[in-house]
């Protein structure tokens, strides 16, 4: 498409629109919490126009001026609003909880949404919901919700990673209040950073992207942390297997000013417990600060931290000799950002924002040996992590009735630290090898776009454009991005969508493949290794049937990545610091297509969904697998889900969700052959074998119980409840036989090792769980 045919269709609906008369805007909140409600619906009742409030609740309609038009306000669960507008004005609706709607976990949009907006592969969490879900542990999880639905996949038992459409977990742009996060993982990976207690607002956007989004090819996640009660004090807390959690929320001065400060941290030692000599340890802290300076100036100060820490001691102690080994490792995330929204005009909404982003993984080793008088010493520390200082601005421009323009820029600041090392030994009590090796790297990213969002009676458009520039030393990227989604309204209850999308990546992740802690390591593009891009194509048809009742969807799509890099066979960064690209295969293509399928019921006492993909995702890199094409380690042909949740009464409600997922392909060795050294196993292919298939059922009961003080609530979850043996990895290992020779006139033991077989490990058997969660 070319620039002129883009600004064509950009701005041909300024000449299809009439002049407008009036423009009431401003913000749509809770009236108990004071928290803004993201999505209401503003309509005309007089002139059928309508509007939903954005990411920040804010709302601008502009209408054919009218003495008799009538404003209504509506969201979900909430009792309808209406105010007469005669004239130009900025007003506020305050919404009031009070109609039981009881809601799917799920929302892709409700009702008319549904089939007229323009977006497509979406979908919506509302964390309360989330709740009532089974849990890991006792502990429910937003990451571990979105694998349930179409085109989403753990990669591994209870695992919190998400891989979107063939994608890998780097690949998705996790924001939390509109700040990137690099690693959002607790407990090796079984556990997400977010605390639903804290969370007000979830959407995953898995294809047709908006412009405002880059430097990520698979998927956008969308995190919004609450902003504190603003008219009373509250608290609520909840007492788990894996974690403790606590959150106050208030006002600092009523209706003006709040804040939310949640904490989280595991009490229990389960490791310790199950005396497997290890100490592990996480926490996370979420705070926000919210500051109504003005009608139309608000100020946001948001803040995370979280931690892991995991260490593991090995001692012996004999006569004159004494040893000791001590390994840590630890791995964190942290932001704090300031956030300024402003409303310069009824059409003219703008957010500034300023940030600092902090990753960091820590690999600590200690040993010690004594033999009488000497002493033997060794220490190394191995760290890697990345910081960021982030500011961008994103405006939305309501100029005419449907026509919603939104431009802004991002620019960004990396620091890189790929492999720090410090390696020291003194051997026999002397001093011996130091050697201390500091990589940085430091770059800069910018990026500026524009959309416009347009939806007409039987028809709707978003197009848009993103410039994207990176640079670090000499080498300089530029990228021009443009954006399609089309909307064909064929009834009320029916439509047809199509999206288009050019993404662009300029950071790459190393990990280690295999059990244990993360060992995640973030290289920039740059001389040798270039960024990363994908383009996407969705196809879907959209359906509300049964009176609207159910929703259905069907998506298609299909998507081919460039410049892909990995680990060559048995490489890693020990000992090849100083130039990482050489462990490294480059130039990789990656292609993934499928079909998903989407049926949900979002209201009434049973909700919930089914949710079908059938996909397939390769990979090539001309130096692995002879060049040819090869299954992704992550690639599913069939992933299902079926989650219902059943209000028995106010009090009670059940649920339960299954899964299932075909194997993992995984790459076995064909043959074997002695060695000097013992057996040569040969590997013919990459990815060549699959695992068993995956599958597991998960149930859950919660039962809430008002009191004089409050409200409180005793979850009783149970995770795999037909005990099944999910593979989580294969291995070999070696048969052990037992030989008796009584010959001689007495008894003889020995061991003898037998054939070499291949056998399944699996973590998670049937185990169940209790919280107990309150709140006054």
């Amino acid at each position: 498409m070319t620039l002129n045919k883009f600004l064509i269709l950009f701005l041909l609906p300024l000449g299809l629109l009439g002049q407008e008369k009036i423009t009431v805007s401003g913000y749509v909140f809770d009236e108990i919490t004071g928290e803004p409600l993201i999505g209401a619906h503003v309509n005309d009742k007089v002139s059928k126009l309508g509007t939903v409030s954005n990411e920040a609740g804010f709302y601008s309609l502009t209408i054919p001026q009218s003495d008799s038009a009538l404003i209504i306000v509506s969201f979900i669960g909430y009792e309808k609003k209406m105010e007469r507008i005669s004239k130009t004005q900025l007003i506020n609706f305050k919404l009031s909880p009070g109609i039981e709607i009881s809601e799917v976990t799920v929302i892709q949009s409700a009702g008319g949404d549904f089939i007229r907006k323009n977006e497509m592969s979406a979908v919506k969490l509302q964390p309360k919901q989330v709740n009532k879900l089974p849990g890991f542990f006792g502990e429910t999880d937003i990451m571990k919700v979105l694998q349930l639905t179409p085109g989403v996949q753990s990669g591994g038992e209870a695992k919190s990673d998400i891989f979107v459409r063939g994608g890998s977990p780097d690949q998705n742009l996790i924001l939390l209040d509109g700040v990137p996060l690099y690693y959002v993982g607790h407990f090796g990976g079984f556990l997400s950073i977010f605390n639903t207690d804290a969370i007000q607002d979830v959407n995953l956007i898995k294809g047709g992207f908006p412009a405002r989004f880059g430097n990520r090819l698979s998927s956008v996640l969308e995190i919004s942390m609450k902003e504190g009660n603003s008219s009373k004090l509250t608290i609520q807390g909840t007492l788990g297997l894996l974690s403790s959690k606590l959150l106050f929320e208030g006002p600092l001065v009523r209706d003006k000013a709040s804040f939310m400060i949640s904490a989280r941290k595991n009490l229990v030692p389960v490791f310790k417990i199950l005396d497997a000599g290890i100490d592990y340890n996480f926490y996370d802290f979420n705070a926000k600060a919210t500051f109504k300076v003005s009608e139309k100036d608000k100020f946001f100060l948001s803040a995370y931290s979280g931690n892991d820490n995991v260490s593991v001691i090995n001692s012996f102690n004999a006569e004159n000799i004494s040893q000791r080994d001590n390994r840590t490792n630890s791995w964190g995330s942290q932001f704090v950002a300031l956030k300024w929204n402003r409303i310069f005009s009824g059409k003219l909404f703008g957010t500034n924002t300023i940030a600092y982003v902090g990753y960091n993984n820590k690999n600590n080793f200690d040993y010690t040996l004594k033999r009488d008088t000497l002493t033997d010493r060794l220490e190394s520390q191995i760290r890697s992590g990345i910081t960021d200082i982030l500011f961008k601005s994103d405006f939305n421009w309501y100029l005419k009735p449907r026509f919603n323009i939104r431009f802004g820029q991002h620019l960004t600041f990396h620091r890189f630290m790929p492999n720090d090392e410090k390696f020291n030994a003194d051997m026999n009590g002397q001093p011996g090898v130091k050697r201390v090796y500091n990589s940085q790297e430091q770059a800069l990213e910018t990026g500026f776009y524009v959309e416009n969002n347009v939806p007409l009676k039987n028809f709707g458009f978003n197009f848009g454009m993103r410039f994207s520039s990176y640079h670090i030393k000499s080498q300089n990227y530029f990228s021009l991005e443009p954006r399609a989604l089309l909307n064909c309204i064929v009834s009320d209850n029916f439509s047809i969508k199509y999206s288009w999308s050019r993404m662009n990546q300029y950071i790459h992740l190393l990990t280690y493949s295999g059990v244990g802690m993360p060992n995640d390591y973030w290289m920039p593009s740059n001389q040798t290794v270039k960024p990363e891009g994908s383009i996407q194509n969705t196809l879907g048809i959209n359906s509300v049937i049964m009176n609207g009742n159910l929703e259905v969807s069907l998506e298609s799509y299909y998507k081919k990545m460039n410049h892909l890099i990995t680990f060559k066979a048995g490489e890693s960064l020990i000992g090849n610091l100083k130039d990482w690209t050489k462990t490294i295969e480059q130039e990789g293509n990656g292609t993934a297509y499928g079909l998903e399928f989407f049926l949900q019921k979002p209201r009434g006492k049973t909700t919930g969904w089914l949710s079908t993909t059938i996909s397939k995702s390769d990979r090539v890199f001309v130096h692995l697998n002879e060049g040819k094409s090869f299954p992704f380690k992550y690639d599913r042909l069939i992933d299902a889900s079926l989650v219902i949740i059943e209000e028995v009464t106010k009090n009670i409600s059940l649920s339960g969700n299954w899964s299932y997922g075909s194997g993992y392909p995984v790459t076995l060795p064909t043959e074997k052959y002695p060695g000097e050294l013992g057996d040569v196993l040969v590997f013919e292919k990459v990815n060549s074998f699959r695992m068993r298939d995956y599958h597991r059922l998960d149930i859950a009961v919660n039962i809430s119980k008002e009191t004089s003080w409050g409200e409180q609530t005793w979850t009783f979850s149970i995770f795999n409840v037909y005990n099944r043996r999910n593979p989580y990895y294969y291995y070999f290992d070696r048969e052990h036989l037992v030989s008796i020779d009584n010959s001689g006139g007495g008894i003889r033991v020995t061991g003898i090792e037998g054939d070499m077989r291949l056998l399944q490990k699996s973590l998670f058997r049937f185990f169940p769980s209790f919280a107990y969660s309150f709140e006054f």
